[in-house]
């Protein structure tokens, strides 16, 4: 659970919570600074692309990845390479916020629509996927040589939200930890539990 005190603060504490055996809810770490998007939160249906916002909502994590090899995530973890891309070309909806594994010759998208993973190598040195705006149906198209979907995310709406390691601040919309925290995280993250993450001022989460 990411909360902060406002709207438009960047200033924001993830807590931890796990639901035991006998339905109790339990904190198995304390809680966290957490930065998040420079213009804070904002509703995930109202957001933009580039408003450095972060996304309001209910979300969850089914996938991790980073720079470094596998901490230790019981997630699914890809290992991320200098070839790595996440796309956000307006023109290319099919192929909008899915990771790429390099941009062919062939593909659709544009790298200077595209974040190239290496270029993040303290951010995302560990990350987790929030699962916003997310595309379904995703596959590996073998003549462009990308993944594309054919349930598109909402271009609008922008993509790209993680849970990483902080850098120097706040972020462009993501969450972020310090990395001895954000290894805490991904440790304890376990697929089995189905993990959430529930985003927004302290005032309005319990209706997310």
């Amino acid at each position: 659970m990411v909360t902060s005190s406002s709207w438009t603060t960047s200033y924001a504490k993830l807590q931890t919570w796990e639901r035991r055996s006998d339905g109790a809810w339990i904190k198995p770490f304390g809680e966290m600074s957490a930065p998040i998007g420079r213009n804070g939160f904002i509703l995930g249906t109202s957001r933009k692309q580039n408003s450095g916002t972060t996304p309001a909502g209910n979300y969850r994590i089914r996938k991790t990845f980073g720079q470094s090899s596998n901490p230790g995530t019981k997630m699914p973890y890809r290992n991320a390479d200098s070839n790595d891309y996440w796309v956000y070309d307006p023109r290319d909806p099919k192929t909008y916020n899915v990771l790429q594994p390099y941009q062919s010759p062939y593909a659709y998208w544009r790298t200077a629509e595209a974040e190239r993973l290496a270029a993040y190598s303290t951010q995302y040195k560990y990350a987790a996927i929030i699962s916003y705006s997310l595309p379904a149906n995703v596959h590996w198209d073998p003549v462009a040589r990308e993944h594309r979907t054919t349930t598109p995310a909402d271009v609008p709406n922008g993509g790209g939200i993680f849970l990483h390691v902080n850098g120097s601040g706040a972020t462009a919309g993501c969450v972020s930890l310090v990395e001895s925290s954000m290894l805490k995280v991904l440790r304890w993250l376990d697929p089995a539990m189905q993990p959430r993450m529930i985003m927004g001022p302290s005032s309005t989460v319990t209706e997310l």
